[in-house]
């Protein structure tokens, strides 16, 4: 009991206010009833408060902590946000200096093959790894000269000089070797030249390239061997091939023919409408363009040149303008095969000495082929080359790039110039002889304007060097031409003198006969039709004054003649019949294909009205 609560008595009874009433005994017993029996839920209750106490002190304690690692955890975040921003960074410059340092590491890292392609091999055992090997080599050397600064690249050189070294030493004798074949005496012209620059030289021009940038004084000792190789073979080939060019044309009888001079078998072919050799100068008017060839009796018959070997063939006949075309072409083919080749080889050389890493000299191999379709060849088959399509110029272009700029093309030309003048000299001794006798005057002509279409092709093809020859040629024709239409012109004046009884000849002469007049009359329109046909209208003027002057003679011949017949009916019969052969002549012959238009075509209108009115007026006079 002692630990039992005090319970109220009377003793506890708290005195009696004043002015209070007296609390009611039973209300006083209902309340310590109702105590007694919440006490334990009161207790519980106090108990609840006290763990709560506790509770809410422990959760104090822990958030206090909590607070203090949330604090330490924000420094090391912030810590490693900012170590993370330092190495992004780092990250931004590395992946920045990636790029050049792989680059550097690409130019300038020698692969082990590499090293033992130059050091273990030569060209000759080993041609395409070389190659490969040469320009790489080369792009490395550029590499670490450009890179002096960097250590590694400094420390190649050890590596890449000795390499450099061997290269150089091993090279020129390979490339001399290439050339030896046309060295050779006995099968020099037997080796195809131009099978030997695509095939093999130019497939290691890289090699010769090297030696340019590298080594010039080796570079110009391959220059010098090949030059004196090819100067050989292109001297010996056209000396041999204008040699049997010769020996064809010295079996040529044909003589020129003036139009004042008529035998006197030729008197009886009046009736005929053009006699024999109008209608040959016809017939060769197709030597004047590529597209000619000749048969047995020199007469056009498709395309290609006259073979060397066809000396051989004593019966062999061939007109004077057929061997100077298959000269020409000859010439104009083995030139421009010769040119290209040295642009690409030589020139380009040259022209790619600034090149830094080898890439251009790599590529020189797989640049497009000479614009020239039509290559030079040796031996018998070196008048094989006219056979080409040479009629179809190509663009020169190509070739100019190549070479680059006018250094390399004066250069390209100097070589050539080395290799081909002795060679021209024997194409300038079978021209010379050409115009010994000199040839008629539709010849002539036929050889100016073929010479022009080889012009107009060695400048399309930009076989420059060329140029200046052929326009010598052009130089030496003209005055001939000139020279020849002043014989034509003097032989008609001659024989017009004599129908009029002029001078020595009208003294001493026998007198003309109507045919004789007959046939002059048909031979100058024959000439004239020829000259038509050829004519240039750049040239117009020149040619025409001749012809021209020609006709005036004729006229005067044929006028002179009508004057000797006494009856005026036979007299303008033949004035009428002279003109209306003429006229029917100049109709037939080659001159009309070139229409009756303006400038030239005009010409031959001009022409055939002018004898038509001659014609006209005579019938007139017959009719009056």
């Amino acid at each position: 009991m002692a630990d039992a609560e005090p319970v109220a008595g009377p003793s506890r009874i708290p005195p009696e206010l004043p002015g209070l009433p007296l609390v009611d005994e039973d209300d006083e017993d209902a309340d310590r009833e109702l105590y007694y029996r919440r006490r334990k839920e009161y207790l519980d209750l106090a108990q609840s408060v006290d763990d709560s106490d506790k509770l809410l002190a422990d959760l104090a304690s822990y958030l206090s902590t909590f607070q203090d690692n949330l604090s330490d955890v924000s420094g090391q975040v912030h810590d490693l946000q900012s170590r993370s921003d330092s190495i992004e960074r780092q990250l931004r410059g590395r992946r920045t200096i990636i790029p050049p340092l792989t680059a550097l590491l690409e130019e300038i890292i020698v692969p082990p093959a590499l090293v033992l392609t130059l050091r273990d091999t030569t060209p000759s055992s080993a041609p395409d790894q070389w190659l490969a090997a040469v320009p790489a080599l080369e792009a490395r050397l550029a590499a670490t000269k450009s890179r002096s600064r960097v250590r590694a690249a400094a420390e190649l050189d050890a590596v890449l000089e000795p390499l450099a070294a061997r290269v150089l030493s091993v090279l020129p004798a390979f490339l001399l070797t290439l050339i030896k074949p046309l060295r050779s005496a006995s099968r020099g012209l037997g080796t195809n030249l131009p099978v030997l620059q695509t095939s093999l030289l130019l497939k290691y021009q890289p090699f010769y390239a090297f030696l340019a940038r590298h080594a010039p004084r080796h570079a110009k000792q391959v220059e010098r061997g090949y030059v004196n190789a090819a100067r050989a073979y292109y001297e010996t080939g056209f000396r041999r091939y204008a040699r049997a060019l010769a020996q064809i044309k010295a079996r040529n009888a044909d003589r020129p023919e003036l139009v004042g001079v008529v035998g006197a078998d030729a008197t009886q072919a009046v009736l005929n409408r053009a006699p024999p050799a109008v209608r040959q100068a016809y017939d060769r008017l197709v030597f004047a363009t590529f597209e000619a060839d000749t048969d047995s009796e020199g007469a056009g018959a498709g395309a290609g040149v006259t073979l060397a070997y066809e000396a051989d063939d004593k019966d062999r006949r061939v007109p004077l303008e057929a061997l100077f075309r298959s000269l020409a072409l000859v010439l104009l083919d083995n030139a421009s095969s010769e040119f290209t080749f040295i642009v690409r080889f030589f020139a380009r050389a040259t022209s790619e000495a600034g090149a830094p890493n080898g890439t251009a000299t790599h590529d020189a191999r797989s640049r497009a082929g000479t614009p020239v379709d039509s290559p030079a060849l040796g031996s018998d088959a070196l008048s094989e080359a006219g056979k080409s399509r040479a009629s179809v110029p190509h663009s020169a272009r190509r070739r100019r790039g190549a070479a680059g700029d006018g250094d390399g093309l004066r250069e390209a030309e100097r070589v050539w110039h080395e290799v081909f003048d002795p060679a021209l000299e024997s194409c300038t001794a079978f021209f010379a002889s050409a115009l010994v006798p000199t040839p008629g005057a539709i010849t002539l002509l036929t050889l100016i304007r073929l010479n022009d279409a080889v012009l107009a092709t060695a400048d399309a093809r930009g076989t420059t060097p060329l140029m200046p020859y052929l326009t010598g040629w052009k130089m030496a024709l003209w005055p001939a031409y000139r020279k020849e239409m002043d014989r034509q012109v003097d032989s008609v004046k001659r024989l017009a003198d004599e129908a009029e009884g002029k001078g020595l000849a009208g003294v001493f002469g026998k007198g003309v006969k109507d045919g004789v007049v007959g046939q002059v009359a048909v031979r100058y329109a024959g000439l004239y039709g020829c000259v038509v046909a050829l004519a240039d209208e750049a040239e117009e003027a020149m040619l025409f004054s001749s012809t021209s002057r020609l006709r005036a003679e004729l006229h005067r011949l044929i006028t002179a003649q009508a004057a000797k017949i006494k009856d005026a009916a036979q007299r303008n019969s033949f004035l009428s019949a002279t003109g209306e052969s003429v006229v029917r002549e100049l109709v037939a012959g080659p001159g009309a294909g070139k229409g009756m238009g303006t400038g030239v075509g005009g010409r031959m209108m001009e022409e055939v009205g002018w004898w038509k009115a001659r014609e006209a007026e005579a019938r007139r006079h017959t009719a009056g």
